[in-house]
This record gives C-alpha cells, structure tokens and sequence, in this order.
C-alpha cells in the first residue's frame, strides 16, 4: 500500500438526478478542503461520467467484484447522503446500502451513514434488517430529527448518532453572470420577477399537472410575474414540465430545457422570488439559496425538511387541492421578504451543522 487514506462513498450516483448529484458534489469538496491527499472513490452508475465530473477515482456500483474490491482497499466507508434507507422506492434499494454497510463492517472497516434522511420503512422484516445494521456502524448523521425519532421508533441502540444538516447547504450557485447567459439562452424573460416550480411525477398525476397549471395562471395574472419550471431529474421531470406548460393559458411561463450542473440550477433558483417545489433538493437549493418556499408534499423526508427550517407552508401532493396550493402561495408571496431574512439567519447554523458531517467522517478516519 501506498500510505493514502481512501474513502469509499456509496449512494445514488450516476443517474442525473440534481439533487444525488449536489450531495456527492458538496462531499467532496468538503473532503478535500479539509485534506486533498484523501483518496475518494464512489460506487456510481456511471462510473466515467462520476470521475470526469468530480475528478475522483469511480468503480460500477452493479459489479459486485470491483465492489468488494473498493470496500477491501478503503479506509472508511460512508453511506450517503441522501434517503437511502427506506423501503418506499423498494426493498431490492434498501436491501443493496445495508448490504454494503455489512460488508464493509466484515472486512473490518470504519463505517458512516452521512448526513442520511431515514425511512419510512414499512415491511417488519426490512426495519428489523436496518435495526441490526445500524446497530453496528461506527457513526451516523441526520439531516433532520424526524428521522433520529425514527430510528428511536426501530429502536436502533448506537450511542453515535447525531442530527446535522443536508451537505448540499456548503455549496455555492454559480455566478450571476452565468445564469444570466443560461436563462438568456433558454428564453427566459427577466422583465417581471420570477417564480420557480420544480415538479415531478407522481400518483394522481392529471390532478398534480392540472392544478399546478391552474396555480401557475392565477400568480402569472395576479402577481405579474413569470413562471419558470425547473426539472430536477432527467428526462421524467421535463415531461411532467411540459405537461404542465401545456394546460397553462397564460404566455409569462418558461421551461429550464436543457441539463445544467448543480451550481448553474442552484443558482437559477437564486433569481426567484419564490419556489414551489415538490423534489427535496429543489428545497434545500432555494433555503441554501435565502429563497422562500412552499412544498408540494409527496414523501415524510419533505415535512421532515420543512420543520426542520420553519418553512411550514406546504400540501400534500396526491390530491393536490387549487385553493390549498394558493392559499400556501398567497401567504409566502405576501410575507416573502421576512421568510428570506429568517432563511438568511439560518443558513449560517445550516452551512455550520453541515460542516460536522465531515469533520466527523475525518475524525473517524484517523482513529
């Protein structure tokens, strides 16, 4: 061996969802500001894309030998960020991340979930499964406490567990000019002030889209303002965006159409007044970026997200009601600029509780 530390971080990479990829994006950096000499490699779906874009080493998270190989070379293992452990998506997802937590622990290796939003986790068998593993890696961080309240809920007994914050609040949006020239090139019109929506696919999806439509006519009309819908994964959430520009009557709305890296999107949702958003990371952009917020709520990890920054002005997405979504609307339009002080103040706690996931991992690699 060489002497060089090497990390090994496992997650959802390499599938151009925005948000997976702002995680991975903030850890590194966060690593190497703290130490460059750190070796980092992550288990990706498309290995060659990950080490162009982030300049780490990558191996196939599906090549189960290359796999152990990596898990065998590491000096830590991290899991995460991201909603991982949940049964929601599926028990083949769940199944996979404790599995590699299982192996790294039986080739002795120091283990971390980062900064993971936890559950829900339905089957008895899958939270018995979660239980057990967790009982038995070295470190776990939070991004919120309603998932610390459910691992108290399976009754995980690990003294190492401690809520901090979503990474994705260490990264910066890229420079004004820069998404000037995108929204510029994308046809986007600047002459009103600009409303965000970041939705995406889901159940009762005719309803989502029709009253997403309705919405986007009544604030273009009674704000005077131009709506920009922002797809955060690639290609689902453009269909649905298009859906959605296609019910609308009024002319003040646009589509993000072509795919832009995490700083770029973060920095487009930097120019809003205001965002009404579905995707977690859609969220934690616009708070990251001191934008207020309503959510469109279609998973626990969203309500968790919003309590946790004050930010309660939200409904659920299936059976999504139009006076809801605009009474929500209404209030964080009429009150937008005290909810961006509130979000400035915290910010600087969010950026603070953020940097502990990776003093903690550092720490824990040195032991």
């Amino acid at each position: 061996m060489d002497g060089k530390k090497r990390i090994l971080i496992s997650g959802y990479y390499g599938f151009d969802n925005s948000g997976d990829d702002a995680i991975l994006k903030a850890i590194v950096k966060d690593i190497k500001n703290q130490d460059n000499s750190i070796e980092i490699t992550v288990l990706s779906n498309n290995p060659i894309f990950t080490e162009k874009v982030y300049d780490i080493k990558a191996v196939n998270r599906f090549k189960l030998k290359d796999v152990i190989g990596a898990i065998r070379k590491c000096h830590l293992f991290i899991s995460g960020g991201g909603s991982l452990l949940q049964d929601v998506t599926s028990t083949r997802s769940l199944l996979y991340y404790l599995t590699l937590m299982k192996l790294a622990k039986l080739f002795n290796k120091p283990t971390m979930v980062y900064a993971n939003g936890i559950g829900p986790i339905d089957r008895k068998l899958n939270r018995l499964l979660t239980k057990k593993t967790l009982e038995k890696v070295d470190l776990i961080t939070l991004r919120d406490q309603d998932s610390k309240d459910f691992l108290e809920e399976l009754g995980v007994n690990n003294k190492n567990i401690f809520v901090t914050a979503d990474p994705v609040f260490t990264l910066e949006g890229s420079h004004e000019s820069k998404v000037n020239y995108i929204l510029n090139e994308e046809g986007v019109s600047q002459d009103r002030p600009l409303i965000g929506f970041s939705v995406r696919k889901w159940m009762g999806e005719e309803n989502l889209i029709l009253n997403t439509a309705k919405a986007i006519d009544y604030i273009t009309e009674e704000y005077k303002v131009n709506v920009l819908l922002i797809p955060m994964h690639y290609p689902e959430d453009l269909s649905i965006c298009n859906s959605i520009l296609e019910k609308v009557t009024n002319k003040n709305s646009y589509i993000i159409s072509n795919q832009y890296s995490v700083e770029d999107i973060m920095g487009i949702i930097g120019k809003l007044e205001m965002i009404v958003a579905m995707r977690l990371h859609s969220l934690i952009y616009a708070a990251a970026q001191k934008v207020p917020m309503v959510g469109i709520v279609y998973d626990p990890k969203i309500v968790g997200f919003l309590k946790s920054i004050g930010m309660d002005n939200m409904c659920p997405a299936e059976g999504l009601k139009y006076e809801a979504l605009i009474s929500n609307i209404d209030y964080v339009w009429r009150n937008r600029r005290d909810l961006r002080e509130k979000l400035k103040e915290l910010d600087i706690e969010m950026r603070k509780q953020a940097l502990k996931n990776v003093h903690m991992a550092l720490e824990l690699l040195r032991e």
